[in-house]
């Protein structure tokens, strides 16, 4: 993907993780990407087709993200730092410290067919993201190796999702450090059987 091109999604990326879909029109998106219209359309049919590409933008990014923590030496420092540059976003970029996939999730109903899947997409490549940096983990003899990764990344995405919306609505950022700290512990502790 061109600089140009790549540059274009994270305006648009940004725009639609404030506002969401629904309240996000494309003259938002024009001003946002100073764009007129005829160039807009020419790139992205409408909304939706836009919104597909901001949500295989954003999940493409996580998962490197993701895959470079996986290959740092020290995986459990990177992992913390991780979750801290995901979850810490300063005050005016709040709005960030949300998940943008699990926004897109409450306004489901108002996706097209093709935004949806690739909504669904999404969740998933983040998922493979978290199963590197799982795999990554257990072959450093950091976590355990008696659970599969996929089950363990699949725990770790819905604690991150979970600490995403707890970040948003915190008051203070010593309580997410805390909340960052307890899920290190978790992540290195005992593990039920599986099913």
């Amino acid at each position: 993907m061109s600089e140009r091109s790549n540059e274009i999604l994270d305006k648009a990326t940004e725009l639609f993780w404030e506002k969401g879909y629904q309240a996000t029109s494309m003259r938002d998106v024009q001003d946002k990407l100073d764009m007129r219209p005829g160039s807009l359309y020419a790139r992205f049919p409408g909304k939706s087709a836009l919104f597909v590409q901001v949500i295989q933008h954003y999940a493409t990014q996580l998962r490197a993200r993701l895959e470079l923590t996986s290959d740092e030496t020290e995986l459990l420092t990177a992992t913390r730092r991780f979750l801290s540059d995901e979850l810490l976003r300063p005050p005016s970029k709040r709005y960030q410290r949300q998940c943008l996939l699990i926004n897109a999730m409450a306004e489901r109903s108002k996706l097209g067919t093709d935004a949806a899947r690739a909504l669904d997409d999404a969740l998933t490549e983040i998922e493979k993201g978290f199963t590197t940096l799982v795999s990554a983990l257990q072959s450093a003899g950091q976590i355990t190796t008696s659970v599969s990764p996929n089950l363990i990344a699949t725990w770790l995405q819905t604690q991150f999702i979970g600490l995403r919306h707890s970040a948003y609505r915190a008051g203070n950022d010593e309580a997410i450090h805390f909340f960052i700290d307890k899920l290190m512990l978790d992540i290195q502790g005992q593990w039920p059987a599986t099913p």
